[in-house]
């Protein structure tokens, strides 16, 4: 039987900053549940789903249930899955909108199984799909009749299925146009799947990385970074990068994290491991539509403009354990809640909140008088900020590397005054960020 890496997520506590981008909602699973990967269809309608916990806190591999919005993230509806309640690993889940939405499940008695519904998850139909002997890792769908499953290898080559009908007929990937497995332990890792266009990746539990550019008809191979790590999730950009997430643990059991990144016309990967890597990667996500990335790292948010080669935090917050991470544009995000156990299950779904932090997502100019005085400073800077029309703005202070040392929300603001205290920060260079719904401006400044 296939194994399963269970992570045990530790983190500091440190103080806490004011106004946040992540807004609880109900999520309303049915028993207690850890929240998992959430598949958004629009910019309206998402589906997510949990694992069931005992009474310690550990996953139960049954009675698994899911939760839909179709409000934008406002209010969820949480069900179960009739006929999916056996011993069995919840592997995927893809909504293609409102009412469709298929599954991949692995029954531990049965085998594989994908189910569909077309009524919002009030019913569920199990597909006709020839993976009875296989365990199937993750599903997607271009659209409502084009789409794919893929599965561990048997006999040295995976198990890679395409449908043009929504699912009733799957056609099996070839030997010929699929390279063969190391051996049939190199399993698939459930749920890791990165798409742009017809461009299709997964990962392997030896940390090779599969790609295909036609849909998954056909595939070649790309070897695993530089790493002893294990893979945890994989993502890809508009520009077709691919940014492969491992992660390790350093000796004395400390937690720490590399990231990679190739494009299918390179040969080598890229190494872009930040020097202060000792958090969990809880969430990956690129923004569709900007050149942005966000990661998740269990209680901070970091963001990227360059393709991850310099990150800025935009919000800390111990208050929650935020986890996996999706993105429809730069108004409309989500991200899973990490529960502390049995007696604190994932209550939420976090909305990311939009307006005025989208100028921070998609980063364009804005025609703003901004000054800020003296500089070099001692002790307080005085920023100085004049729009055309009242805004609600967002004020970050990041350090060279990156850190988060101040953050302040601003409402409803034409002309805004502000002294700074900076007199705790250690000497050195920094950026200020000012950003708006419209875009951002950013300056440097010296503490003396």
């Amino acid at each position: 039987m296939k194994l399963f890496t269970f992570i045990t997520i530790l983190f500091c506590v440190s103080t806490n900053l004011q106004a946040q981008i992540w807004e609880p909602h109900e999520v309303n699973f049915p028993i207690p549940t850890q929240g998992w990967r959430i598949s958004p269809a629009n910019d309206t309608v998402a589906w997510t789903f949990g694992f069931a916990l005992d009474s310690v806190g550990d996953w139960i591999l049954r009675e698994y249930s899911y939760s839909r919005t179709t409000d934008g993230g406002n209010t969820w509806v949480a069900g179960t899955f009739p006929g999916i309640q056996t011993d069995g690993y919840f592997c995927s889940i893809f909504a293609e909108g409102p009412d469709n939405a298929w599954i991949a499940f692995f029954d531990y008695a049965e085998g594989g199984k994908i189910f569909f519904t077309t009524d919002g998850g009030q019913s569920w139909d199990l597909l006709n799909a020839p993976i009875h002997d296989v365990f199937i890792s993750s599903i997607y769908f271009w659209d409502q009749d084009h789409g794919i499953i893929w599965g561990d290898p048997i006999n040295g080559f995976y198990s890679i299925f395409t449908t043009s009908d929504g699912g009733l007929t799957w056609d099996q990937v070839g030997e010929p146009d699929m390279p063969p497995a190391i051996d049939n332990d190199e399993w698939t890792i459930a749920g890791n799947v990165a798409v742009n266009g017809d461009n299709i990746w997964f990962d392997t539990y030896y940390n090779r990385v599969f790609y295909s550019g036609d849909r998954g008809h056909t595939w070649s191979v790309w070897d695993s970074p530089p790493t002893t790590y294990y893979g945890l999730d994989l993502k890809a950009d508009d520009d077709n990068f691919l940014y492969f997430i491992q992660l390790g643990e350093e000796s004395g059991g400390a937690v720490a994290f590399e990231l990679y990144r190739r494009h299918p016309d390179e040969n080598t990967w890229t190494d872009l491991t930040p020097a202060d890597n000792s958090k969990y990667i809880s969430g990956f996500s690129h923004v569709p539509g900007t050149k942005t990335l966000v990661i998740n790292l269990l209680d901070e948010t970091r963001i990227s403009y360059d393709h991850g080669d310099s990150w800025i935090s935009v919000d800390y917050d111990i208050s929650f354990t935020r986890g996996f991470t999706a993105f429809v544009d730069d108004q409309i995000g989500y991200c899973c809640q990490i529960p502390n156990g049995y007696e604190e299950p994932s209550e939420n779904v976090y909305k990311y909140i939009g307006t005025p932090l989208s100028g921070l997502l998609d980063p364009k100019p804005i025609d703003i008088t901004m000054t800020l005085t003296p500089n070099p400073a001692i002790d307080h800077i005085q920023l100085s900020i004049e729009g055309e029309q009242a805004e609600e703005y967002w004020i970050l202070i990041n350090d060279l590397n990156g850190k988060l040392m101040y953050k302040k929300e601003i409402t409803n603001q034409e002309v805004i005054k502000e002294s700074i205290d900076i007199s705790t920060l250690i000497n050195g260079m920094y950026t200020i960020t000012v950003s708006n719904r419209n875009g951002l401006r950013t300056e440097t400044f010296v503490k003396m």
